[in-house]
């Protein structure tokens, strides 16, 4: 449980910090790149979230067996490397954010589910384009992720004249073809996950506007000289109240006109400008993600006959001492590159507070490559300090910390 916590815990840091990052940039990148870059500037947020979850360092395992405590002459203390020390109200933590997300999902379900309802019959036009019976605000509109539908009002042919239905279409089909629907089952998928972000909503509502403004663009690029006929068409959306639905795009999506308005001002871009556009939020986006990849630290492992389970004991004392806080050594590159693997042994004292105050190394084998490391983790770490008569005691702990490599691929291969 405290592993999963832990994964939340940073995916969260790291959506914070890459929203953050795409609200600050996302108007000086509409300026710079125009409406389309600015759309792409989102995919930052997905990516490092994903980043900040994926092993930091690839084929490489550290394995850090379970101490063995020794009694000093202070008094012992245990370590139980593979757990970590869990409080009380860790426990109801996963429950609590479990049942938030599948809350959220369904809430967007029903919203999802209410908004087709509301439609009534559906009639198809032509291949891919249905017409409900009812005079829905909401529509024209683009449903389905697997199967996108476009869905018009019934009074369609009423409410907007032959050029403006024919540039309305042309705004649902580029939401198909630029894959829009996927990338709002992805923002509701985030939404699900981090439904306790409070600044995940306004972030998401950022990305629908920037996502109807980069198919606004891409609709004026198309047909330059309608740029009038489109305008009078948002003129007319902008007078009809909707709700939005969460796996669809929308036509009367609520935006500030007047920067709608001003984006049909702007030159259409060349398609050199489009190619640095997408070239550089691609370099900007990769970044982000690897610096979430990269502020990780590095993942221990311990093997199934070790479990979490496994606990030293103190003699004459049955309840153990667990590790409240416990980064993984990072395994040194020339050591990794070389694919060499060692011990070290390291002796900690720990003060009443569970800081570590002193490291001594033991033994290390092969001497000069992976003391540092060790020393380097071993003085971050914290320990629930083992109380006598309600007294916190310091202690002197022996921690052996194994360091092992992962077997190729090929070798794996060629040993089953």
């Amino acid at each position: 449980m405290d592993a999963e916590l832990t994964m939340l815990l940073r995916a969260t840091l790291v959506l914070t910090v890459a929203c953050v990052l795409v609200l600050c940039l996302r108007r000086p990148a509409r300026s710079l790149w125009g409406a389309q870059g600015a759309y792409l500037l989102w995919a930052c947020v997905p990516l490092a979230v994903v980043a900040s979850l994926l092993p930091k360092q690839a084929g490489v395992a550290m394995q850090v067996p379970v101490a063995e405590a020794w009694l000093a002459p202070l008094q012992a203390g245990v370590v139980a490397v593979a757990g970590v020390g869990a409080s009380a109200w860790q426990g109801w933590l996963l429950p609590a954010w479990l049942a938030g997300a599948v809350a959220t999902a369904l809430l967007l379900g029903w919203q999802q589910w209410r908004f087709r309802r509301a439609l009534g019959r559906l009639k198809e036009r032509q291949r891919g384009v249905f017409q409900a019976s009812v005079q829905s605000a909401a529509l024209p509109a683009v449903v389905g992720v697997l199967r996108p539908r476009i869905l018009l009002p019934a009074d369609f042919e009423q409410r907007y004249s032959g050029p403006e239905r024919a540039l309305i279409l042309q705004h649902e089909r580029l939401h198909v073809r630029r894959g829009d629907l996927l990338a709002n089952a992805l923002a509701a998928l985030l939404r699900c996950l981090f439904w306790f972000h409070p600044l995940l909503p306004m972030a998401l509502r950022r990305f629908r506007h920037d996502q109807e403004l980069a198919c606004d663009a891409g609709v004026v690029a198309r047909h330059p000289g309608q740029r009038r006929v489109y305008g009078e068409a948002m003129l007319k959306a902008q007078l009809l109240q909707s709700s939005t639905v969460p796996l669809g795009c929308h036509w009367p999506f609520r935006h500030p006109l007047k920067e709608r308005i001003e984006m049909l001002k702007h030159p259409v871009q060349s398609s050199r400008q489009r190619i640095a556009a997408v070239l550089s939020v691609s370099l900007l986006a990769l970044g982000t993600a690897c610096m979430a990849w990269a502020a990780q630290p590095a993942r221990a492992s311990v093997p199934a006959g070790n479990a979490a389970q496994q606990q030293a004991q103190v003699p004459h004392d049955p309840s153990p001492l667990l590790a409240a806080h416990m980064p993984a050594p990072r395994y040194p590159k020339d050591a990794a590159d070389a694919r060499v693997a060692g011990l070290v042994v390291l002796l900690l004292d720990v003060d009443a507070e569970g800081r570590v105050t002193g490291v001594e190394v033991e033994n290390a084998r092969p001497a000069g490559v992976f003391e540092a490391a060790a020393m380097e983790a071993a003085l971050q770490w914290r320990f629930n300090p083992q109380a006598k008569d309600g007294i916190a005691l310091p202690s002197r702990v022996r921690v052996p910390i194994s360091f092992e490599l992962d077997q190729p691929a090929a070798e794996e291969g060629g040993q089953a």
